[in-house]
């Protein structure tokens, strides 16, 4: 399975790419609020007690089952910590190697300014993302939002780019 993991901050575009890559690939697409929404439906609140833990196996599960299906390949989405989420990923590679796939990480790399623009979309209301400045600022002082320290990782900076110029670098990118 070859699986795309486009990543970076809250508003950057991972979920509009996502879905542009699925469109031109035919890979499916794992949000990362799909697990985040979830986990909130059993959590009083985001981050309490192993919240963080449970949303990991969550991914790990369903990138596992994506393995065992022979899917052609999955677009993962996430915010990555270059702390907290080195291990979760360092698990998801080991998943991938055991059915020899392949993996891209892609990062998103949009600055602050325009962040605290796109956080305010539309798109986003009735979401659980991050929707003002103000919530954008705690995060991103909480977290250490960065690329994923990989060989492979692709930093596209991608705030001026339309999305069609965005998916055609990632698949020029993308050696398979």
């Amino acid at each position: 399975m070859k699986l795309i993991i486009l990543h970076g901050p809250p508003g950057c575009g991972k979920l509009t790419i996502a879905k542009a890559l699925s469109q031109e690939l035919g890979y499916s697409v794992m949000h990362n609020h799909l697990s985040v929404d979830l986990a909130l439906s059993v959590y009083p609140e985001f981050g309490h007690g192993d919240f963080f833990d449970f949303v990991d196996s969550l991914r790990l599960m369903s990138i596992k089952k994506a393995c065992e299906n022979a899917q052609k390949g999955l677009i993962v989405t996430q915010c990555f910590d270059v702390e907290l989420d080195i291990a979760p990923f360092n698990q998801w590679l080991n998943v991938l190697s055991e059915f020899g796939g392949d993996v891209a990480p892609i990062y998103l790399d949009v600055s602050v300014p325009e962040l605290k623009k796109r956080v305010t979309n539309e798109s986003r209301l009735g979401t659980n993302k991050v929707q003002c400045p103000l919530m954008l600022d705690e995060v991103i002082n909480k977290y250490k939002f960065g690329p994923i320290p990989h060989p492979d990782t692709f930093i596209i900076k991608s705030e001026n780019l339309t999305v069609s110029e965005t998916t055609q670098q990632i698949k020029h990118a993308i050696c398979w």
